[in-house]
């Protein structure tokens, strides 16, 4: 009889890049191996939280729940415990869950060989007590030769992390590891890796303690790996490298081979804007993409702090050639560094929304176990859960009520900014109001439409965000006495809101506008009181919808 390998990933949702792809290296490395291969049964399962109805589930419970499901399934085969051994990837995420389920698998069936890799094991100084062994680093490896000991009867691995050679890796895509996993098969999306290790130091991220070399993927593999996304239709690819442009010279090869092998998926990529020159740009610009930068903080302090220098002048550079060149990009910043305090978050977002992103991902500090800033976290006075996801609770001059109004200062942006996609008008809409970003969303987060919003368990769609969007913005109008260029702006956003739910979503909308549509589309209308004052009206009324080439709009007689 054969023996039984789970190999266990479970993700929070489904979206796209929520595909389990490191997990799915260790199954491909282990079937790729001709003994693992001919004397087990290597069984792949890939959970998201709903699917496996854990989504609401004490710990303990959802534990137990995904150890049934392993149970059964290894029992129905009529495999025996000692011929049973189950590996877990394990990240911030899904620790608790998956160390309980190790917990109730091990009582279950006594003899089982359980074993653990992944960022979260890599940070442990010790390995958690329900597993039999860690594997720390790349797990490819270290795995395979686990895996062999224990059919040889005596499980064991060498001391220290063990080194994996990129080249010689399968891919789990073109093995067809990953054709099982539900996003893959409906072609919704991919994680696409393209090297391994990082060239920054940034002392609050896995990679500070990682390779400061970058390892890369042979471009013939990632060649074919693009013909296969491709051909099975995959729509979105998310690009799993921490500095895109790290290499100038590779990301243009990359690009080149994009545009030639795979032109309308949609690719997301990371990238550092002080590395943007003319060339990386225009490379950008001629295929489907967008891009997200971390800018974290514009605190110079904190920035030094965690080893993160930040050249301002190349930085806004990096940024104008992508907005020239009409690149969609976000940024992501970080409010609880060291060293930063509230009013200099406030400043960091006035500064990224000036740059005209057209999402802001904010995130609460996390100090996490194996960074650098964990190891120096005591002397600079950073106070965390010692619980994932480890987020900083306060620190000498970021104290907790301080973190709180952060906190909701950065849920009020992604509502009214990012997911009411307000790039196009956010900025246009303010000047009248000479308010800085900041204290438009300060005064937001207190707005009772707003807050009867969030307070909805279902996710809000556009058109609702729109509407609390167009109540504030009255109100904020009212209160400046501005109220003749309210009419103005509510066209801009309503039509280009249309838009954006034709180009996302495929939605038709009617509108009934004061300006033809033309018109608002011009930059002039940018101008709101000078428009509203020196350009005539031109009631219409007005059919946006998805067309065959993307939006498109008629105006109804």
């Amino acid at each position: 009889m054969k023996r039984l390998v789970f190999i266990v990933s479970l993700n929070t949702d489904e979206s796209f890049q929520a595909v389990p792809l490191g997990a799915a290296c260790i199954v491909s490395a282990l079937r790729a191996d001709s003994r693992i291969a001919a004397e087990t049964d290597i069984r792949f399962r890939s959970f998201s939280q709903s699917e496996a109805g854990l989504s609401g589930l004490p710990v303990e419970e959802a534990g137990r729940r995904l150890a049934d499901i392993l149970a059964r399934e290894a029992e129905a085969a009529g495999v025996t415990a000692g011929l049973i051994a189950a590996g877990f990837s394990v990240y911030v995420w899904n620790r608790p869950v998956l160390e309980a389920a190790a917990l109730a698998l091990k009582t279950r069936f006594p003899d089982l060989l359980l074993f653990a890799g992944g960022p979260e094991i890599t940070a442990c100084a010790e390995t958690p007590a329900v597993f039999d062994w860690c594997i720390r680093g790349e797990g490819e490896e270290a795995d395979r030769l686990l895996v062999n000991s224990w059919l040889d009867g005596a499980p064991s691995l060498p001391p220290g992390r063990i080194p994996v050679p990129l080249a010689t890796l399968p891919s789990p895509w073109l093995d067809g590891t990953l054709d099982s996993v539900p996003i893959v098969r409906d072609g919704r999306g991919a994680l696409w890796e393209l090297s391994r290790g990082c060239p920054f130091s940034c002392s609050y991220c896995y990679e500070s303690r990682g390779e400061k070399t970058v390892r890369e993927i042979p471009l013939p593999r990632l060649e074919k790996e693009l013909e296969y996304f491709s051909q099975k239709g995959i729509e979105r690819i998310f690009v799993l490298d921490p500095t895109y442009n790290a290499s100038k010279k590779r990301a243009l090869s990359l690009l080149a081979l994009i545009e030639q092998k795979a032109p309308d998926i949609h690719f997301n990529f990371e990238i550092r804007a002080e590395l943007v020159d003319q060339d990386l740009a225009q490379a950008f610009s001629r295929i489907p993409c967008s891009l997200q930068i971390g800018l974290q903080t514009v605190n110079e302090t904190s920035l030094s702090l965690v080893n993160r220098p930040v050249d301002f002048k190349k930085f806004a550079a990096g940024v104008t050639r992508l907005n020239t060149a009409g690149i969609v990009f976000g940024m992501d910043l970080m409010y609880g560094l060291p060293g930063d305090n509230l009013k200099g978050f406030k400043r960091s977002l006035d500064y990224a929304i000036a740059r005209y992103p057209n999402n802001l991902e904010i995130f609460r500090l996390a100090v996490l176990p194996g960074t650098e800033l964990h190891d120096r976290a005591e002397s600079l006075g950073l106070v965390h859960d010692k619980r994932p996801p480890y987020l900083v609770t306060s620190t000498p001059t970021f104290p907790a009520h301080d973190l709180e109004r952060a906190g909701r200062l950065a849920r009020a942006v992604d509502y009214f900014y990012t997911q009411g996609r307000a790039v196009s008008w956010f900025l246009a809409a303010l000047h009248p109001l000479d308010s800085r970003p900041s204290r438009f969303f300060a005064a937001f987060s207190g707005f009772p439409a707003y807050q009867n919003a969030i307070r909805r368990a279902d996710e809000a769609e556009h058109r609702d965000i729109e509407a609390v969007q167009l109540a504030f913005l009255e109100a904020q109008y009212r209160e400046a006495g501005l109220l003749p260029a309210f009419p103005l702006l509510r066209d801009l956003v309503c039509l280009n809101g249309a838009w954006t739910r034709a180009l996302a979503e495929g939605e038709t909308t009617e509108l009934d506008l004061s300006w033809h549509p033309e018109d608002l589309f011009s930059s002039d209308a940018l101008d709101i009181e000078g428009f509203s004052d020196g350009v005539c009206m031109e009631p219409c009324r007005v059919r946006v919808f998805s067309g065959p080439e993307g939006p498109d709009l008629v105006i109804e007689e």
